[in-house]
């Protein structure tokens, strides 16, 4: 599981649909989060002059926070994180360090899992007919 460490305090973070629907509601579409994220100029992809600003500064915390409260939340602990303590606690050469913890949990959430086969033969497993078979059993 992807993580921050922020003032001694290592954070779990994690990203589902409901950190997916915050980060659209408190930020950005999704086509436009990578954008702001990165403080990249949408009509100019190599423009990076938003790199910095208070509303990228402003975006990067936000991003901590949903996925941090997340990950915290998940791992039975308070989910107490809020933007100014995110923003207190990360120094500035952390910014790229927590972006990739993010982008790592991002790409951890959007990946597909495969369920655990009956038999551990190390076979490959074929989880198309493996979801068909258990959708015939509960159809019966």
């Amino acid at each position: 599981m992807a993580s921050i460490t922020l003032k001694g305090r290592e954070i779990p973070l994690v990203y589902t649909v409901y950190e997916m629907k915050l980060l659209q509601e408190e930020i950005a579409p999704l086509g436009d989060l990578q954008y702001i994220l990165f403080g990249r100029n949408r009509e100019k992809d190599d423009d990076t002059s938003l790199y910095g600003t208070p509303e990228h500064l402003q975006a990067v915390a936000r991003l901590i926070r949903i996925l941090g409260n997340g990950g915290l939340e998940e791992a039975g602990q308070e989910a107490n994180l809020t933007d100014k303590w995110v923003m207190r606690a990360l120094k500035p050469w952390q910014i790229t360090e927590g972006m990739g913890a993010c982008i790592e949990a991002m790409n951890e959430g959007m990946a597909s899992e495969i369920p655990d086969t009956k038999e551990e033969s190390g076979a490959p497993v074929d989880v198309t007919l493996e979801q068909m078979n258990k959708k015939k059993e509960r159809e019966s």
